[in-house]
């Protein structure tokens, strides 16, 4: 079990032997949800470029999600 501190805009670090572990890499994404006994559960899941690829095979959109959180910053000003 690891002890992390959650900052005053409420976000984690996860350390890098958990993250190690579940195949988790900067840029990818999480899946995070609580169960029934309150715990927090965060899982990898596929990011927007890996699902392009699965839906439509052959066209990979590289760099999607890194343009998307661009243009949203941008428009939050």
């Amino acid at each position: 079990m690891k002890v992390v501190k959650v900052t005053r805009k409420r976000q984690i670090t996860l350390p890098k032997d958990i993250c190690d572990r579940l195949g988790i890499s900067p840029g990818d994404y999480v899946k995070v949800s609580i169960d029934e006994n309150g715990r927090i559960i965060v899982e990898k899941t596929l990011g927007l470029d890996q699902l392009a690829g699965i839906l439509n095979p052959g066209f990979v959109l590289r760099g999607l999600a890194e343009e998307l959180d661009r243009e949203r910053k941008i428009s939050e000003r």
